[in-house]
């Protein structure tokens, strides 16, 4: 009778199983950032060990938020990672900043700089380059529109006045407010950026819309350009000055109902 020789049992039989039965039991707080990248391409490599290549994209890139910002073609760079995987990593952060952007209220109005604020982190949630958008309200401050205008350092961008003034004016916007991100920096307007928010505001007071403000972006954090620059005493939707409405708009109100709150917004 013929002996059947043994089949040999690779290392990894099983791992990726483990792996995600691990991920059931506890989450992924333990995980190092390698076993994290293995675990994700167990889901776009079928069938095969893929320590290695969890391994190798962590030591290239640095960590596993390096190898998200990647680009297809520095992924498809690394041994045993294809188109396919490349595109499934590459397209996670748009994944999370649809996620980030669902969890905002839809339809509310954004008529405090909070929620402006709130809106902004989640739609710069995962993007790793500067992008300049726009924000335009009606006159009960809910969101029209988020426009993308432009993407690059501020320095860099040539922004269309004319494209803007006529995003404005065709969305038919009672308000507007800038924004742009500093990705792997901090939320301070450099000299670029108030000149930038002048322009914009100098173009949209001509057409009778202001400018609410110009809010930046950085990691967890945001600040506002126009309230360290000008206070409250701006025209608010409505084009006449009303510090009132930016005393609600920056959260100063003292608990009282305020004039803008009792009219339900700016008419």
């Amino acid at each position: 009778m013929k002996r059947e020789t043994p089949k040999t049992v690779a290392i990894h039989d099983g791992h990726r199983n483990r792996l995600r039965r691990r991920f059931e039991q506890s989450g992924m707080e333990d995980y190092a950032p390698h076993e994290v990248m293995e675990l994700l391409l167990t889901y776009c490599i079928p069938r095969k060990d893929v320590n290695r290549q969890a391994h190798e994209l962590i030591n290239r890139f640095g960590s596993v938020a390096g190898v998200l910002d990647a680009t297809v073609e520095e992924l498809t760079e690394v041994p045993g990672i294809g188109k396919g995987a490349a595109l499934f990593l590459h397209m996670l952060p748009d994944v999370f900043r649809r996620y980030a952007l669902d969890r905002v209220e839809p339809g509310e109005p954004m008529d405090t700089v909070a929620k402006v604020g709130a809106y902004l982190q989640a739609l710069y949630t995962g993007l790793n380059f500067e992008r300049v958008c726009l924000l335009l309200f009606d006159n009960s401050m809910r969101l029209i529109k988020c426009c993308h205008v432009a993407d690059g350092a501020v320095n860099s961008v040539k922004l269309s006045i004319r494209r803007i003034t006529e995003l404005v004016i065709f969305s038919h916007a009672s308000s507007v407010v800038l924004a742009h991100n500093h990705p792997r920096g901090i939320a301070i307007p450099s000299g670029s950026d108030i000149e930038m928010t002048e322009m914009v505001s100098q173009a949209l007071d001509i057409i009778g819309v202001p400018l609410l403000e110009h809010i930046i972006v950085a990691e967890n954090t945001y600040t506002s350009v126009l309230r360290n620059r000008k206070g409250t005493l701006r025209a608010a939707p409505g084009g006449k000055t009303d510090e009132q409405f930016y005393r609600h708009f920056y959260g100063e109100s003292n608990g009282a109902a305020t004039r803008y709150e009792q009219a339900g917004g700016m008419r």
